[in-house]
C-alpha cells in the first residue's frame, strides 16, 4: 500500500488434540499489534484462541552474498588506489628532485660548459618523462577514488538497511483432535511503501501519446525480499472497509442575473431607495463572491486499483526500487505553434480527449519526446476545456526563421504627419517524414490614439485580430516542403 505493508505468511500446523503453542519467528519487529490476523481453513476442526508477537535479536548470520561481494571488490580496490597513492608520491618527490637540480644547472661543479649543458637537457628529458606518467596516474586515481567512495557508501547503507532484530508470532490452537491445518498470518507494518509515478512519451509521426506507469519501491523491513510474491495497491488500508461517499449530482439552469435585480418604486422615495439599493448591492457582491451555481457534472473515481507483480527481488536499506507496472496508449493530436516575434522556434502541443483520459492516479509524471526529457507535470491534470491539451516543448526539427526585410520612416511636409513602414519574412521548414500541422503568429501594432493609423498592406494570407494585433496562418506542411 502506499502507507504501509500486508504481510501474508502462510504454513502447515500439525496441531495435537487439546491445545498446541506456536512460535512463529522470522517477523518483522514493526508490526501493528492491533493488525495481527491469524486464520485458518472453515474446514479446520479447532480455532486460534489467543494471539501476542514479541520481538527478539537473533544470533548474526553471514552477509547476503551480494554484500559479500561488493565488500571484496571494495578490498580489491582500495588495493589499487592505495598502490596509485604510493606511486604518486614518489614520482612528486622526483618531481622535487630534478626540479632543484635544474635551478642549481651545475653551478658548484668543476666540469665544462658543455658538460652542463647536456645534463641540464637530461634533466628536462626526465622531468617531461615524469609529467607525463603523473598526469594519466592521477586522473586515474581521481577516478577510482570517486568509485571507491560510492561502493562504500553504497556498502554502509545496504548494511545499515539490514536489522538483525526480528519479532516472533505466539499462538495458541485448539483442536479435540490431532490433525494438520493451513495456517495464514496476516499483519501491518510501516515498513515498506511505494509510490506511483508517470513517463509520457510522445511520438509525433505515430500520432500517440504512450504513457508508462513505474512503481518506486521502499523496503526498510530490516531483511531482503528475494522471490517474494509482490502485490501493489493503491487503496488505503484503514479507508478499504468505508463506504465511498455519497456524491450528488445537480442540474441546473446557468442564469446571468441582471443589473438591479430589485424592483424599484417609481415614486420619489430618496431615504428609502439608498437604502434598498445599498442592501441590493451588498446582496449582488455576496452572490458574486459565492460563485456560479454548480453545473451538471457526474464525478467518476477509482476506489483502488492492484498490480499483481509476482516474485519480486527488493533489498532492504534507503534505496528504491523501480519497477515497470504497464504501459497505456493514447491517441493524439499533435500540433505546432509558433509565436514568431517572441522566439524563433516550434512548440509541440498534443490535444487530447476528455475521453481518452479515462481514470488514472493522480502520481506526478515526467514527459519525453523523442528520448529527451522536456518537463514534468501532475498526471492527469485538471480539465479546464473540451479538450485537454499536453505542452511538450519546443523541437529544433522545425526551423523558424524570421528577418525584418524593410524598416523606412517617411515624413511628409504638407500633410505634417510620419510615415512608418516596415515588413518581415518568415521561413518555416521541418524534417519530418509526414505532414505536419502547424498555427503560426506574429503581430502588428495596435494604435491606442485617434491620431495614430495602423494599415496592414499585405498578410500573406494570414488573417488578423484588430484587438490585439496578432496574425495567424495555419498551415500544412509537406515533408521536405519550405514555406515562406
Amino acid at each position: 500500500y502506499p502507507d504501509g505493508a500486508l504481510y501474508t505468511y502462510t504454513g502447515i500446523l500439525t496441531a495435537q488434540r487439546g491445545y498446541t503453542r506456536v512460535v512463529w519467528p522470522g517477523l518483522p519487529p514493526q508490526a501493528r499489534p492491533q493488525s495481527i490476523r491469524v486464520s485458518v481453513p472453515p474446514t479446520a476442526q479447532g480455532y486460534v484462541l489467543q494471539t501476542a508477537m514479541d520481538p527478539y535479536s537473533p544470533a548474526w548470520q553471514s552477509e547476503p552474498p551480494d554484500l559479500v561481494a561488493l565488500r571484496r571488490q571494495i578490498d580489491s580496490l582500495e588495493g589499487v588506489v592505495t598502490r596509485l597513492a604510493d606511486r604518486l608520491r614518489v614520482l612528486a618527490l622526483q618531481e622535487s628532485t630534478l626540479t632543484q637540480n635544474l635551478r642549481l644547472g651545475g653551478e658548484e661543479s668543476a666540469v665544462s660548459p658543455e658538460q652542463v649543458e647536456r645534463y641540464l637537457a637530461l634533466l628536462e628529458r626526465q622531468l617531461s618523462r615524469l609529467l607525463a606518467e603523473r598526469f594519466p596516474l592521477q586522473k586515474q586515481h581521481r577516478a577510482l577514488a570517486d568509485t571507491l567512495a560510492r561502493w562504500k557508501k553504497r556498502y554502509e547503507s545496504r548494511l545499515a538497511g539490514l536489522s538483525q532484530v526480528r519479532a516472533a508470532l505466539y499462538f495458541t490452537y485448539w483442536s479435540p483432535q490431532r490433525e494438520v491445518v493451513p495456517v495464514r498470518v496476516e499483519f501491518l507494518a510501516l515498513t515498506a511503501n511505494w509510490r506511483l509515478q508517470y513517463r509520457i512519451r510522445a511520438v509525433p509521426t505515430a500520432g500517440q501519446l504512450r504513457i508508462q506507469r513505474w512503481a518506486t519501491l521502499s523496503n526498510r523491513s530490516g531483511e531482503d525480499w528475494k522471490g517474494v510474491p509482490l502485490t501493489l495497491s493503491t487503496a488505503q488500508p484503514g479507508r478499504s472497509a468505508e463506504m465511498p461517499p455519497f456524491v450528488p449530482w445537480y442540474v441546473d439552469f446557468a442564469e446571468i442575473s441582471p443589473q438591479g435585480r430589485y424592483l424599484r418604486s417609481q415614486k420619489a422615495m430618496s431615504a428609502d431607495l439608498r437604502a434598498l439599493e445599498s442592501t441590493a448591492e451588498i446582496a449582488a457582491e455576496a452572490e458574486e463572491d459565492a460563485g456560479p451555481p454548480p453545473l451538471p457534472a457526474i464525478q467518476e473515481q477509482t476506489l483502488s486499483r492492484t498490480y499483481e507483480l509476482g516474485p519480486q527481488t527488493v533489498l532492504a536499506g534507503q534505496q528504491t526500487t523501480l519497477v515497470f507496472l504497464r504501459e497505456d496508449t493514447l491517441p493524439a493530436a499533435f500540433h505546432f505553434f509558433v509565436n514568431a516575434p517572441a522566439a524563433q522556434k516550434a512548440y509541440l502541443r498534443a490535444a487530447l480527449l476528455p475521453e481518452a483520459l479515462g481514470l488514472w492516479e493522480q502520481a506526478p509524471a515526467r514527459v519525453e519526446v523523442e528520448g529527451q526529457e522536456v518537463g514534468a507535470l501532475t498526471w492527469p491534470p485538471q480539465l479546464t476545456e473540451d479538450t485537454l491539451w499536453l505542452d511538450l516543448g519546443s523541437t529544433d526539427r522545425v526551423q523558424v526563421r524570421r528577418t525584418e526585410s524593410l524598416n523606412r520612416r517617411e515624413t511628409r511636409l504638407a500633410s505634417s504627419t510620419l510615415h512608418h513602414r516596415f515588413a518581415y519574412t518568415l521561413r518555416i521548414s521541418h524534417t519530418y517524414p509526414a505532414p505536419i500541422r502547424l498555427t503560426v503568429w506574429d503581430r502588428l501594432p495596435v494604435s491606442r490614439h485617434d491620431n495614430i493609423k495602423v494599415e496592414a498592406d499585405d498578410l500573406a494570407g494570414g488573417t488578423l485580430d484588430p484587438k490585439t494585433g496578432k496574425v495567424r496562418w495555419d498551415l500544412t506542411l509537406e515533408p521536405g516542403q519550405t514555406w515562406e
